[in-house]
């Protein structure tokens, strides 16, 4: 497995002609998939990329996939096939992730590719491209999606849904074929000299049989901006940030960076794109300013309400603050920030409450001592799965579980049902004239004492 220290060696033999057949390439989807248009760029001269250099989505199928590799390069150059959404080979596939995906192509014009990964997405549940025209007479409804896909769309998905269903009725479009065996045997028999598959993926299970052919004969390189903790201003964006601004003869102020993170999250694609902006703004400065990012970049609301149910849970008053400041300054209106930040804290709150009550049920997790996540894996979390499904809910991960349960041993579950009725108290207060900021700003208080 290669990290991102031995990328630059990796570019340069891909370059002197000493490729790989196989590339995997996983991490998070900016990084990975500019990591392998690089490489495929490496392997391919410039002047033979119009006919030598493809680029497909998983959902082509490996049989079409399959048939790109063996096909000889028309002129004598290096040919390469870039396939993005590779874990869409996996056995098990995230189904939110899968629709988002299907979302993206379809708004990126690439309607084919957009089709083929939602047919095969909702395959499994029977759906075809009548199903999929969410909100028209016959398709199906949010529930049966939810129940039988696993994930469903919402009111602002009905446009796009509507459109690709009509595109896949028209083309008579199905879901590939399950033929992953097709491009396997591709891969084990060998590819035709100077041709190169690279794979792009979120992840894929290191037992997969593709993860196992790159292991076997290629290279995995792993992309992806690392947590030092847990709180989103210790994300390493500094590879987005080199990438976009070096070449621009920018640099971001610690302090820019900072408050970037925070009101963006982590959607490195969104990062890349708010760089590209600041740095047009910033014209003949050479040093993006804090200032510049204030100025520029609305915060992203999923993002903060992330933050503040884990600034609630946690009891951290100053980040809770720091949040609802920052939504204040984003709106002329107190009245307008309240009550949708009042519904993030009493979400926060009903998650802790749950908690409290699920952890004092399983056996393992009532002791006076903290379980280990070691532990927690081997005999709670089997437990909160079973209840999660047996609820026909999605089971949160297993380490975003295992915080949950330690938020639950830091209060008691008293604490969170006085918490939920100053909630409802605030909700009167705010619905009856009282002043947004002076009410919220108590109710934090009282909440993360």
């Amino acid at each position: 497995m290669v990290e991102h220290d031995a990328f630059a060696q990796i570019l340069e033999e891909a370059a002197a002609g000493k490729g790989k057949q196989i590339y995997l390439v996983e991490g998070d989807e900016f990084l990975a998939r500019s990591a392998a248009r690089e490489l495929a760029e490496a392997l391919v001269p410039q002047k033979d990329r119009a006919l030598n250099l493809v680029v497909l989505d998983a959902a082509a199928g490996p049989r079409e996939i399959a048939a790109h590799l063996v096909t000889v390069a028309m002129f004598a150059a290096p040919k390469a096939v870039i396939v993005e959404g590779a874990e869409a080979f996996a056995d098990e596939v995230d189904a939110e992730k899968e629709l988002g995906r299907a979302r993206d192509l379809w708004q990126a014009r690439r309607q084919r590719d957009a089709a083929r990964r939602l047919l095969k997405l909702v395959r499994p549940a029977g759906f075809g491209a009548a199903e999929v025209a969410f909100g028209q007479k016959g398709a199906a409804s949010a529930a049966k999606w939810r129940k039988d896909v696993g994930a469903a769309p919402d009111e602002a998905d009905k446009g796009w849904l509507q459109e690709l269903s009509a595109f896949a009725l028209d083309n008579e479009l199905k879901a590939p074929p399950e033929e992953l065996e097709v491009l396997i045997t591709a891969l084990t028999r060998g590819l035709p000299p100077r041709t190169h598959l690279v794979l792009v993926a979120d992840g894929l299970p290191t037992k997969h049989a593709l993860a196992r052919l790159a292991a076997e004969k290629g290279v995995t390189v792993k992309r992806r901006a690392e947590r030092k903790g847990r709180g989103i201003e210790t994300l390493d964006i500094s590879e987005v940030v080199e990438q976009e601004l070096r070449p621009l003869k920018k640099k971001l102020a610690r302090d820019a960076e900072l408050l970037l993170k925070q009101r963006l999250g982590d959607d490195l694609r969104l990062l890349a794109t708010e760089l590209q902006k600041l740095a047009t703004y910033a014209g003949d400065k050479n040093i993006i300013e804090r200032q510049d990012v204030e100025l520029l970049v609305v915060s992203v609301r999923e993002e903060e309400f992330f933050a503040l149910g884990e600034a609630v849970g946690e009891g951290d008053l100053p980040r809770a603050l720091f949040l609802f400041g920052e939504e204040l300054r984003r709106k002329t209106s107190a009245q307008s920030v309240a009550l949708p930040f009042l519904g993030g804290i009493a979400g926060a709150v009903r998650r802790a409450l749950a908690d409290s009550a699920r952890y004092a049920a399983i056996a393992s997790t009532k002791g006076p001592r903290e379980i280990t996540y070691q532990d927690y894996q081997r005999s709670a979390f089997p437990e909160v799965e079973a209840e999660m499904s047996a609820k026909g809910a999605k089971a949160p991960s297993p380490y975003g579980s295992y915080l949950g349960y330690k938020r639950s041993r830091r209060r008691p579950r008293s604490h969170w049902r006085d918490a939920l009725i100053r909630c409802a108290e605030v909700d009167a207060a705010l619905k009856s004239g009282g002043d947004p900021q002076l009410e919220i700003e108590a109710l934090l208080a009282s909440v993360c004492r």
